[in-house]
């Protein structure tokens, strides 16, 4: 290549990317109809991953979709402006610098560890949702720091973990579940948790209700 060559761009069409909101809508339609009568809620972290958090969210609330999850304060803080702050759930749960939004916001975290877990309790703070470790080793009390004690006090919403598989034929969806279930058993909570999308298409049994 000569070092004076100049790329003609004037026979190409700049690039672009175009997002399909009713895709968008008909793919949430299509799992919240397979997740029966269970509650279908959205992950849009990462700015809805990068298709923009707020249109996606406008879009799916308007769908029917009542419950959105993000990573932080900041996207539950943009969020709020166009949907109810206790519609929304930060899964990186309340450090000790968040606490300040955490308990003023209104939106709810997702307690994931014994640290987190106690400052929640510590600061008198409400309604929140609790992350167990049922086999995915990422995130959630694990079984060495279970103890049905550490529960005690807290108004959980949705007790909730996460399939390391679910896309899979695996031995270890059924195996999380049973570990999963027996939790559900020792800690009150309104509501549980467990399937992501893959997991949705496992059948009712990962439904939990």
């Amino acid at each position: 290549m000569p070092d004076n060559f100049q790329p003609d761009h004037s026979a190409h069409a700049p690039l672009r990317l175009r997002l399909d909101g009713e895709a968008l809508v008909s793919n949430w339609r299509a799992l919240k109809k397979r997740s029966g009568a269970a509650d279908c809620g959205a992950a849009v972290k990462a700015d809805g991953y990068g298709l923009g958090a707020l249109e996606v969210v406008k879009r799916l609330s308007k769908a029917g979709c009542r419950e959105f999850f993000v990573a932080h304060w900041s996207e539950a803080v943009a969020l709020s402006t166009i949907i109810e702050p206790s519609q929304i759930s930060v899964l990186n749960g309340a450090g000790a610098d968040d606490m300040d939004v955490a308990l003023t916001l209104g939106a709810r975290p997702v307690l994931s560890t014994v640290e987190q877990i106690k400052r929640w309790k510590i600061a008198g703070g409400g309604v929140c949702h609790v992350m167990i470790d049922s086999g995915i080793n990422r995130l959630g009390i694990g079984p060495e720091q279970f103890d049905a004690a550490l529960f005690n006090g807290l108004q959980i919403d949705i007790l909730a973990s996460h399939l390391a598989s679910a896309d899979e034929d695996s031995p270890q969806n059924e195996a999380q579940l049973r570990i999963f279930q027996g939790a559900a058993n020792q800690i009150k909570a309104q509501r549980l948790s467990l399937s992501n999308s893959a997991g949705i298409m496992l059948g009712p049994d990962y439904h939990l209700i």
